[in-house]
Order: structure tokens, then sequence, then C-alpha cells
């Protein structure tokens, strides 16, 4: 029986569940990190009443430019929802459901193009699929990767838009194709690896059947696309200073690292088991990652048969080419790596599943397994403390909580024992809870002389005053 026989909604449910176990939780995390990097940015530009293009104009280089989904963002997430931590995250959670939306509505446009049966369902399936892959863990748990969840909306209406356009009528295929250069530059505006969006077209296209193949119209327009991205590599160099050591781009062993991730990813795989192997917990790190990723791939069996029965050879081709080059960017990375970086090059993959459960003879079976899948590697996560992804978070906003009801009186020098638990929280951080100056707060190696105390924080997370 497949879910053609009136299955489709109970896979659907079981999937909105999960979605709402896997992600409503987020909605208690703390601010952390970078969020008060981009607050005390967001606040003094505000208070500046500096112009909202000046986002787009910078005077004077950044690290990353991202105007979009950075500067913008944040300066609503501090004017509109007054730095409200749990208003940020409900539009954050927004975000990531207008994203699988998008996901969506190109699975719809996909599978009407390739004449697959029930190509709503497929759509529908799709979005939910998408939305509870574990991936979305910190774009959902930390604010300041919002910009994953708006590249995965702008880039997939794209990609649906040029799709759908060579078989709409003259007024929609103008409106569609009007479209594209606006969401490249928009995707662009958001994350440098929206660079690969035009090849992502191509590669759509391949897949398409041939009566969606691009015309004149739509070549001229990818033209125009190309044009985008070099106006905006032309920009990028202007306002960019140089990138931090971890993200620098290398040839070497740091490829295939890299190419087995994407693999890890697309199959539920927490980053912190990866990072378990590596560091010397590898039983405990390999166990976590089978359980994750075994019934991930359990539902991708199930959906093999049927989905076999709809992709030929160029199609399977043209797949494989679609998640390289969403990657591509990633690849060369020296060091950093985190499952959000795949978000787009899950786009394609995650129709082709829904394409196949929706036709499985055990395609509720199916929805279960995913969602399992996605629980272990999210509920896993969330439950680590130092140095998991979100445990430094709570243990960040519980020593703020603790300092806020000293009386600290600025300079503020703190002495930390492990800088990588120290990020969680960070001199900005600092600087915003305790309403301080944030020239106010220095990191030192010992406390000055001068200094009549030094905050101290051991590699346990403990805090406590020093005397120099």
């Amino acid at each position: 029986m497949t879910l053609s026989a009136g299955r489709l909604p109970i896979a659907a449910a079981i999937l909105v569940l999960f979605c709402g176990a896997l992600w409503l939780p987020a909605l208690d995390t703390p601010f952390w990190g970078d969020d008060y990097v981009f607050l005390q940015g967001a606040q003094a530009a505000n208070l500046a009443a500096d112009p909202w293009w000046a986002a787009f104009w910078p005077d004077r280089p950044l690290k990353f430019w991202r105007p979009l989904s950075q500067e913008s963002f944040w300066r609503l997430v501090e004017s509109a929802l007054g730095a409200d931590v749990r208003a940020a995250h409900r539009v954050n959670l927004g975000l990531l459901i207008g994203a699988a939306c998008a996901v969506g509505l190109l699975g719809f446009v996909v599978a009407r193009l390739c004449a697959w049966p029930r190509p709503l369902a497929i759509g529908v399936l799709g979005a939910l699929i998408y939305a509870s892959l574990a991936l979305h863990l910190l774009p959902v748990h930390w604010i300041s990767t919002a910009n994953s969840s708006i590249l995965v909306a702008l880039t997939a209406l794209a990609i649906g838009a040029w799709l759908a356009a060579p078989q709409s009528g003259p007024v929609l295929r103008f409106l569609l194709l009007g479209s594209l250069p606006f969401l490249t530059f928009g995707a662009l505006l958001s994350k440098e690896s929206a660079v690969v969006l035009p090849l992502l077209l191509l590669a759509a296209s391949l897949f398409a059947p041939p009566r969606a193949r691009p015309g004149r119209p739509e070549i001229v327009v990818w033209i125009g696309c190309l044009a985008v991205v070099a106006l905006w590599l032309a920009l990028r160099a202007r306002f960019t200073a140089e990138a931090d050591p971890q993200y620098a781009l290398v040839l070497g062993g740091n490829l295939i690292r890299n190419a087995v991730s994407l693999v890890a990813w697309l199959l539920n795989v927490p980053r912190e088991a990866l990072r378990m192997i590596v560091s010397g917990e590898r039983a405990l790190g390999i166990a976590w990652a089978c359980a994750a990723a075994l019934p991930m791939a359990a539902a991708w069996a199930l959906a093999a048969r049927p989905l076999a029965q709809s992709l030929d050879r160029r199609q399977a081709v043209a797949a494989l080419a679609f998640v390289a080059i969403a990657y591509a960017p990633y690849f060369p990375l020296a060091w950093n790596s985190y499952a959000y970086y795949a978000a787009v090059a899950a786009i394609l993959p995650t129709l082709l599943l829904a394409r196949g459960v929706a036709d499985a003879r055990f395609g509720v079976v199916a929805a279960i397994l995913i969602g399992l899948s996605s629980s272990i590697a999210v509920l896993g996560t969330r439950a680590l403390d130092h140095p998991g992804l979100i445990g430094p978070a709570r243990w960040a906003e519980a020593t703020f909580s603790e300092l806020e009801r000293a009386r600290i009186a600025p300079p503020l020098f703190v002495r930390v024992a492990d800088g990588q638990r120290f990020y969680a929280m960070g001199t900005a951080g600092l600087a915003w809870r305790l309403k301080l100056d944030p020239h106010d707060v220095q990191v030192v190696e010992r406390c000055p002389d001068a200094a009549p105390r030094c905050l101290a924080i051991d590699a346990d997370g403990h805090w406590s005053w020093e005397r120099p």
C-alpha cells in the first residue's frame, strides 16, 4: 500500500509532530556567541540613526559582507523586536518554515515537470522532510546563522522560477525570469555560497525533462545572473577583510574530510559525533553516528524502489552534480565544517526522498525513520554540555545571571582558561549583559597590577574574582 491510498496525511502528521518536538524547545535558547556582537553593532547603528543602506555600503572592511541576512536582520531584531531573544527565535523558526515551504514549492514544480504522480503530495512531503532534517540544528538554535534559512528560501525560489519559466505563458514567464536577478542578488547578499547559484540553475535544467530546458529568454537572463555574480564579487572584494585562518581555502586532505562530512550531514549524522570520533571518544562517537544515520539510510532504502523507477541515468547524474555544486564552496575549507553548510545541497536529495516516500509501500514507516534519525541527532546534541554546540550557550546564560547580581565597575578584565567555552559568552556578551561599554571589557593573560580585581573563568566554567 502506498501513501496514495490515504496514508499521506498520517505521514505528514508524523513529520509535523517530529518537527515540533525538534525545534520548539529552541525557543528557550539564549543569545550566545556572535549574537552579542551583532546586537552591539545593530544597537550602535540604530542609536546613530545610520541609514539602512549603510549596511550595503560599509565604510570599513568587514569579516563577512552579508548586509541582508546579517546587518539589516540584526537591526530589525534590535529595534522592532527590542532585542528580545524569544521573539528573535520565533522569527528564526519562521524563517526555517519559510525555507521549507520554498523547498516544497520547488518540489511541486519539479514533480509536475517530470510528470510524477501526486505532485502536491511530493511538495508537501518535501517541505516537511526538509524541515525535519537535523542539519538545521544550528540555524534554529543560533540566531547568528539565520542566513542559512534565508539563503535556502531564495535559492529554492530562484530554481523554481527558472524551471517553471519555459512552460509558462508570456506574462508569467516574463515575471518569473524578471525575478531571477533579484533573487540571485538577495541570496548573494545573504551568504557567500550563493555564488554557485547560476551553476545550480544549469544542474536543475539537466535534471528537468527536455520540454523544460531553457530557451533564448532564459539564456539571456542566466547571463544577467552571471553579471550579478560578477558585480557582487567586485563589491565583496571592496568591503571584506582577510578571513580568519579557519575559513582559509586550501587543496589537500581537507577535501576528503569535507566530502565525508557532506555525506554525514545528508544522513543526519551530528557534528558532535564526528568531533568525538576525531577527538578520542571514538566508540561513543561511532555509536551515535550509526544510531542517527541508520534510520535515515533505512528510509532511503524504503524509498529506493519507487524512486529508481522514476529516475533515469541523466537525472541521477544531474542530482549528484547539484549536490556537488551546492557544496563546492565548502570543500576547500581548511577546518570549519558545520552541518548547515549542506542546507542547499540537501534540497534536491530531499525532494527525491519525498518522491520515493510518496510511492513507497511503507511510506509511513519511512516518515517515522526520518523523524527518529533527526531526533537522535538533535536531542543528543542538545543534551551535551561543553564542548557541545548548545551546552556552552546554557553555561554562558547561567554565568551571566550570576554576574548580573554582582556590582561590576568598569573596566572589567577577564582571564579565561578555555577560549572555546568562553566564545559562548565573549567580551561582547559580557558588555551587553552587564551594561558596560564594549571597550571596558578586555581578555588578559594575567590580572594587571593596576586592576582592583579580575574575573577568572577556569576550564570547567567556574568563575571567581582574582586579585593581581
